[in-house]
């Protein structure tokens, strides 16, 4: 970044909010805004972590986001990274492709996903979205349902075992004092539209909760249009005085989702609307329709805690794609449980546990017909993916000094039956996976550090597409396998309501997987590639001397090469060295007006190091107004400006593709606007 390119964001960033600051201080006699941001680090549980720890208690990385009202009604958060972009350590880079969803990484692990997540553990309401193999699909997260959202920054296989390297956990439970019925909707640029609904209430002792919504675009890019359908509902009641029921379901469905392709770096900068023709010739996309549900059961003995959870996925897909790879059908039926027992009259914490997940893929390849399937099969096999598990954790709080020591040991089977070839193959391992971590309290100041573990099994899809072809698993290739360190200070000034954490981290990825291509258009093949370094350093702070005015700072800077290999003292790519991510929000009475900053630092596209994406810094900006309110009910009005300065930018890359078609198009300045009606 040059020197002109920092004295603009350093003005744009940190100047603007300062001038703002100055004005609000003249309304403080204005009515403070009832929905504002206060510190309570040390009330906040950390349930991302199966256990009753506080953030402030952690002895681990670990960031939140609890959206207040005003933020729910403005922002159209369409996307994740429109919620994630402050919080240290992930990045998600919205690809703009709903066929491939959003890239997410975690301090650079899960970077190598073409499409959906790897490498990170995500959970909505409870509900793993990480199946038993480490894929995730986030279509059927609806980010504008989302409440809060917790994190855990480092290696966490301790607590959630296969492709741990981060963990977020996502809950859509209204907060207490929310209206009971909201409906929200906005249309916009790209002939974008979405409808949402949401409603909680207690009705004969049952706890209600559910969303619904729907959203239309065509997309910034041609061939890139998208429908999407997303609904949930959860219902819990208490059983007796000591023991809770909760039952979960969630649905997804999306009809239409173009896929544009990437481009390369001519065409990414001169027609970045543009799709690849190949692309748009094959009516490549997806479509697809996925069913998730939960049941939760917790009861309170004298002893301890007993906790156990069911889980079920169903996932019927249909994803057509160039010809050199064809029309890939995939039935999936996955699940799991979980039983926890905490012991309540130890000296010290305790808790044991057992899982166990499945997963099954019903999976053919045919040929393309235009968009449709063809009669010549070239795949026809069942994946089988089995896990067991046994884990313990220990801890010690004592006044100052907390300590706590973990233990998980899994083991996972991968079996396909291969029907064309009429033969069957498995790969199996096991994996033990400890962590320690301590926290010292200083007043309002905490300190702590953590060693953890994390291992990455391939996926099906990865070990399906093997280098020369052929049939059953890739015998060569091997789990990622993390070992993490960190430390940090965590903590807050009361006298200027400033919430702080800043931690340093490193971690050594053994045997990495890495991506790439044969042949244009053809499928994305995985192999072992040597081991990789990551180190950086984390920062976070949120602000709020008055209660009109708070602020968001987010600064992550990591160093991800590789160790040896083939690409020995190379960048990982896709991974930026730097990023920082920034929010202010003014509440003035009845209007509410907020801005986002956000800068991505430049990084490498390919393993060889030979083809960049370019910094890129983007602005948003948001109006909502909510003094249209009668005895019962209100109407808020709201404007949001995307890319305001129209920045002409590639939204994410795809890495080692063939031919330098690396480049994925962001959009230019688009508007949404619309209504949202809140019933009490």
């Amino acid at each position: 970044m040059n020197h002109s390119t920092i004295r603009k964001f350093t003005l744009k960033v940190f100047l603007l909010p300062i001038i703002a600051f100055g004005i609000v201080q003249s309304t403080l006699a204005q009515e403070a805004a009832r929905d504002t941001l206060t510190v309570k680090m040390d009330e906040i549980r950390v349930e991302a972590t199966h256990s009753s720890i506080t953030v402030g208690q952690a002895p681990l990385s670990v960031s939140y986001l609890n959206r207040s009202e005003s933020d729910i009604t403005a922002r159209p958060a369409a996307t994740m990274n429109e919620l994630t972009f402050t919080l240290p350590g992930i990045w998600v880079s919205n690809r703009e492709n709903h066929a491939l969803g959003e890239r997410m990484s975690v301090r650079g692990m899960g970077w190598r996903s073409p499409f959906g997540v790897r490498g990170i553990m995500v959970v909505l309401d409870d509900i793993p979205l990480t199946v038993a193999d480490g894929q995730t699909i986030m279509n059927i997260v609806d980010p504008a349902m989302l409440q809060s959202l917790e994190l855990l920054r480092g290696p966490s296989a301790t607590f959630w075992g296969n492709a741990s390297g981060g963990v977020l956990y996502m809950k859509t439970r209204p907060a207490p004092d929310s209206p009971s019925l909201s409906i929200r909707s906005y249309g916009g640029s790209y002939n974008t539209m979405k409808h949402e609904v949401r409603w909680h209430d207690i009705i004969n002792n049952v706890r209600w909760n559910a969303y619904g919504s729907y959203h239309e675009t065509d997309g910034f890019r041609e061939h890139s249009a998208a429908q999407l359908m997303r609904a949930g509902i959860s219902a819990g009641f208490d059983l007796s005085q000591n023991s809770t029921l909760e039952a979960r379901f969630a649905y997804s469905g999306m009809p239409k989702a173009q896929h544009p392709g990437s481009l390369n770096e001519n065409d990414a900068t001169e027609n970045p609307a543009m799709a690849w023709p190949a692309f748009v010739n094959s009516s490549a996309g997806k479509d697809f329709q996925q069913m998730m549900t939960s049941v939760n059961y917790l009861n309170n003995f004298e002893s301890g805690v007993l906790n156990v959870t069911a889980h079920g996925t169903y996932r019927d897909l249909n994803n057509p794609l160039l010809p050199s790879v064809g029309f890939i059908l995939v039935d999936r039926f996955a699940g799991g449980g979980r039983v926890t027992y905490d012991f309540l009259r130890l000296p010290v914490n305790l808790q044991i546990g057992t899982e166990t997940k499945w997963q099954r893929d019903n999976r053919e390849q045919r040929d393309n017909i235009n968009g449709s399937p063809g009669n010549q099969l070239f795949i026809d096999q069942t994946d089988f993916v089995n896990n067991q598990a046994l884990f313990a954790k220990t801890g010690v709080d004592a006044g100052r000094f907390a300590f706590n020591l973990g233990l998980r040991a899994d083991r996972m089977v991968f079996t396909v039956d291969d029907f064309i070839a009429d033969e069957k193959s498995n790969r199996s391992f096991l994996s033990l996976n400890p962590s320690i971590g301590m926290n010292y309290r200083f007043n309002n100041t905490r300190l702590f550090a953590n060693l953890s573990t994390s291992f990455e099994a391939p996926t099906t899809t990865e070990f399906k597409n093997r280098p020369g072809g052929g049939t059953g698993f890739n015998p060569d290739l091997m789990p990622e396998r993390t070992i993490g360190f960190e430390t940090g200070l965590r903590g807050i000034l009361p006298s200027l309501q400033l919430e702080y954490d800043i931690a340093f981290f490193n971690l050594n990825v053994q045997d990495l997987i890495i991506p790439f291509e044969e042949e244009d258009g053809g499928p994305t093949l995985f192999r072992n590639e040597g081991d990789t370094r990551h180190y950086g350093l984390e920062v976070h702070l949120r602000l709020q001397p008055t209660p009109l005015f708070s602020i968001d700072f987010m600064y992550t800077g990591i160093n991800a090469s590789f160790a040896d290999g083939n690409f020995e003292g190379n960048q990982v790519p896709g991974v930026a060295p730097h990023r920082i991510g920034s929010m202010w929000t003014f509440y003035l009475g009845n209007h509410t007006v907020s801005s986002d900053a956000e800068w991505v630092g430049e990084y490498y596209a390919n393993s060889t190091n030979t083809a960049t994406n370019d910094s890129y810094l983007l602005f948003n900006g948001r109006y909502s107004f909510r003094g249209l309110s009668f005895e019962n009910w209100r109407v808020q009005p709201f404007i949001s400006v995307e890319n305001i300065f129209n920045q002409r930018y590639n939204t994410s890359v795809s890495i080692n593709a063939f031919g330098g078609r690396f480049y994925e198009p962001g959009s230019d300045r688009s508007i949404r606007a619309g209504l949202r009606l809140d019933l009490f």
